[in-house]
């Protein structure tokens, strides 16, 4: 998009800075969702969940500020804000809702399906083999 600095900032540039807002928002859950993968897939102390949200709180705000230099010559503006929250809102509401899903299912299939490898392993003998005595045929 080309927007002259002088004249963007009429209500139809105003909505498209919205626009734009709302859209970065929606992709800042999708880096979320990283976040949320990394949570679900190791146990976190409550001090590195903090240092998590802490961390993703800051990218949100340097975006913000990144996109506030560039698109409006660095004044902050309350409704970018808004839009990048109601863009991240409904990624989470909507996509994100399916993506968190697809992430439980495939951690419990991985889960249940090194649970019975393990299980066959042991029973066929094969650590044995591979591995000499094990703790529970000593």
């Amino acid at each position: 998009m080309n927007f002259n600095p002088g004249s963007f900032l009429t209500v139809s540039g105003e909505l498209q800075m919205l626009g734009l807002a709302t859209v970065l928002g929606a992709l800042l859950g999708a880096v979320f969702d990283v976040f949320r993968l990394f949570r679900m897939s190791l146990q976190h102390k409550p001090w590195m969940v903090f240092v998590e949200d802490l961390l993703f709180t800051l990218l949100f705000g340097t975006v913000w500020f990144l996109f506030s230099v560039q698109m409006l010559e660095g004044q902050l503006r309350g409704f970018v804000l808004c839009g990048m929250v109601a863009g991240f809102g409904l990624y989470l509401l909507t996509i994100g809702r399916i993506i968190a899903g697809l992430f439980r299912t495939a951690g419990k299939f991985l889960r249940n399906t090194e649970q019975f490898v393990i299980g066959k392993a042991r029973n066929s003998g094969v650590a044995k083999k591979f591995f000499g005595k094990t703790k529970k045929s000593s």
